[in-house]
């Protein structure tokens, strides 16, 4: 049976989470950025039955850099810090 139901959903935040970090981005405030598709035409079941219609589809997601951090705006250093770096081993000195 076909379900419309998602099987996992994602809230805004955790998307935005999930594309900052894999757009391996370590510093600043983004935003969600979600590109549409519009498209007008004759649009109808039937051809008696059409009307002046839009269909709208989404062209894809992505993050946008922002100045100043808002109410949908995630802080990269915080979702996504950089890596600590692994310190040298300094090599002991022979005949000292």
């Amino acid at each position: 049976m076909t379900t419309t139901t998602p099987v996992r959903s994602l809230k805004q935040s955790e998307l935005l989470d999930l594309l900052i970090r894999h757009f391996n981005l370590h510093e600043g405030n983004f935003v969600l950025s979600v590109d549409f598709q519009v498209a007008v035409g004759a649009i109808g079941p039937t051809p008696e039955n059409i009307l002046p219609g839009m269909m709208i589809g989404v062209a894809g997601v992505g993050v946008v850099a922002v100045d100043s951090p808002g109410p949908n705006t995630l802080n990269a250093s915080e979702c996504n810090p950089r890596p600590a770096r692994a310190r040298r081993k300094a090599k002991a000195t022979e005949g000292a």
